[in-house]
């Protein structure tokens, strides 16, 4: 272990890395994320970044700038990180940390924005691969949540978000190898394999192919049985740093939910919004929220299928793997006015 003294060094130098990618998040110049790349990303091969959807699993550099550009170029909303609340571990030339985000969405009525729903609004209706009930209990959601009665004008609403990684030193300098961004999910995750209205399981099983070709698909048999304490892996990525290994693993989580109880869930739930302290509003957009969320569920039947994420990293010790930091997420991906 380091000097106290020195780990505090190390702190403020990984604070400054994560302010440099907060900096460059706000700027949003993606002319700049090749040198962002250069300064505070390790050159390492098995560089990895999940972002919040499924098919986010990025391994490698040009994987990661491409993920990064992408949320720079307007495809994500404004990012901020909670690094004065950050929790940070440096152990030897291996450090990781954890942070609670924000993700600030900007909604807004417009005739071009209508016509994009009306759009959105006939692709799900005529999609085949899903029942009548699916894409219609699906569009009761989707236009509840689209078209309930707001103020007019600019609307503004916060995503509460993860973020997490693990750093190593390089050339006595600190880079970040990993990174892992997570948004909350709402009543029911996002991705549901018996939900057809996309097809996630296909989405799921493309990353698996992808795991299965990488060098990094190398668990070991004691390794997967400690992952099975927490998540059934399907496929699992290992990356070596000293005596610390980090790993990516992909697996589901399954329940059987009968239709009742979902029902009876979501009564409960606008019970308590109902005696909440919340505006007569927001308490009657919050019931038909929970509402279309319990009959889009029901829709595909009892049985639930998720896909899950986990990134950890784990000491190897004379006694076996320890974890010392894990990160578990669904994957996110609807993003609709007042979701959350």
């Amino acid at each position: 272990m380091r000097p106290m003294e020195g780990r505090n060094d190390f702190m403020k130098e990984i604070i400054d890395i994560l302010t440099k990618f907060q900096k460059g998040y706000e700027e949003k110049n993606p002319e700049n994320v090749s040198a962002l790349m250069v300064e505070i990303f390790s050159d390492r091969q098995d560089l990895l970044t999940l972002g919040t959807g499924s098919g986010e699993v990025c391994l490698g550099r040009d994987e990661v700038t491409e993920l990064i550009r992408n949320d720079w170029d307007g495809g994500w909303g404004d990012f901020t990180i909670n690094i004065d609340a950050a929790e940070i571990e440096v152990d030897d030339d291996a450090a990781w940390f954890y942070a609670d985000c924000t993700v600030k969405y900007t909604f807004e009525d417009s005739h071009e924005g209508n016509e994009g729903y009306v759009d959105f609004v006939k692709e799900i209706a005529e999609k085949q691969n899903a029942t009548p009930k699916q894409r219609l209990s699906f569009l009761n959601w989707a236009l509840g949540l689209a078209y309930d009665k707001r103020n007019s004008g600019k609307r503004e609403y916060l995503w509460p978000s993860e973020l997490s990684g693990m750093l190593v030193k390089e050339s006595g300098t600190w880079k970040i190898a990993t990174l892992h961004f997570a948004t909350a999910k709402p009543n029911y995750p996002d991705e549901r394999f018996e939900e057809t209205i996309d097809d996630y399981q296909a989405a799921h099983n493309n990353i698996k192919n992808k795991i299965i070709s990488h060098d990094g698909n190398k668990a070991d048999r004691e390794l997967v049985s400690l992952l099975r304490q927490h998540l059934d892996p399907e496929q699992v990525l290992v990356f070596e740093a000293g005596r610390f290994v980090w790993i990516m693993a992909i697996g589901t989580a399954k329940q059987n939910i009968s239709e009742s109880e979902i029902f009876n869930r979501s009564l409960q739930e606008i019970g308590d919004l109902l005696n909440s302290g919340l505006s007569p509003e927001e308490k009657l957009f919050q019931a038909k929220r929970n509402i279309a969320y319990a009959l889009k569920e029901t829709a595909s039947g009892t049985e639930f299928t998720w896909p899950i994420r986990l990134t950890a990293v784990l000491e190897k010790t004379e006694d076996g793997y320890k974890f010392r930091h894990k990160h578990f997420s669904y994957p996110f991906y609807w993003i609709f006015e007042g979701k959350l």
